[in-house]
């Protein structure tokens, strides 16, 4: 087994297509919009690609994305890269695959997360979306303002509301609750949601699912699969996806990493 470096997007989506609902964050990242940011890197063995790994760089902070289905070959895919890794970076990872990153960074867990998937979008027709409008770059300066608010530590790229993909609700004149999208692709047909957010004194009205469900139905008009991660204690949100006819897919843990000075290790 050996770690290489990929450069053909037709090679890394054949390899994620196996598993699309999971996959959302990266066959997204393979669009034009994103690939610029991405750097990938895979696990081959006897000429097969086994496993994928990315780092994305379009964030303050890199993100590695090491999932797979396999716990030992991704350990082994993140092994083999170390050395390419950042200093500081954010980390979503499978299971068992932290021990290879351990030894070279100290991390901060931030939690289990679930990634869940539209798997029942018949449901959404149980939603009134009526109050949901859908926003535009002209709104911008509104949308900053409520994620200052509502959603401060969120991560917010205002390009993507050229996409037309951000659905607001209001209340007394006012953004209330948003829903919109993390990673979006028509050409790979895959969108995550992202950044929904209800402000704090206006939590528990069910704005946060109307927004959602009127951005899902319009995502169904463009791509095949939908997806999103949650915190998987986050239980009131889960409730709120199932809800939509989302389904837990997968899991994973997620870490802040900054690498070790004092060649200390676990």
């Amino acid at each position: 087994m050996r770690a290489i470096c990929l450069h053909d997007k037709q090679q890394i989506a054949a390899f994620l297509g196996h598993e699309p609902a999971r996959n959302v964050y990266l066959v997204g990242d393979l669009d034009d919009f994103f690939w610029p940011y991405t750097q990938w890197y895979g696990l081959e063995e006897a000429g097969e690609l086994r496993e994928v790994a990315l780092i994305y760089a379009g964030t303050a902070l890199p993100v590695l994305l090491a999932l797979g289905d396999d716990p030992e070959r991704m350990r082994a895919l993140v092994h083999g890269i170390r050395h390419v890794l950042p200093h500081r970076l954010y980390a979503h990872v499978g299971a068992g695959v932290l021990p290879a990153l351990a030894e070279h960074y100290h991390t901060q867990s931030h939690g289990e997360h679930a990634k869940m998937a539209l798997v029942h979008p018949e449901r959404l027709a149980g939603s009134d979306t009526s109050a949901a409008e859908r926003l535009t770059p002209a709104d911008l300066d509104a949308v900053q303002a409520f994620y200052r608010a509502a959603y401060p530590d969120g991560w917010f790229d205002p390009r993507m509301l050229e996409t037309g993909q951000y659905f607001g609700v209001r209340h007394e004149g006012q953004l209330a609750s948003i829903a919109g999208i993390h990673v979006y692709s028509p050409e790979y047909g895959v969108a995550a949601i992202g950044n929904v957010a209800t402000r704090p004194e206006l939590r528990g009205r069910g704005l946060a699912t109307v927004a959602t469900a009127a951005l899902c139905r319009s995502l169904r008009e463009r791509v095949s699969h939908i997806g999103l991660n949650v915190r998987a204690d986050n239980a009131a949100a889960i409730t709120c996806y199932t809800r939509l006819g989302f389904e837990s897919v997968a899991v994973y843990d997620e870490f802040m990493l900054a690498g070790r000075t004092d060649g200390a290790t676990h």
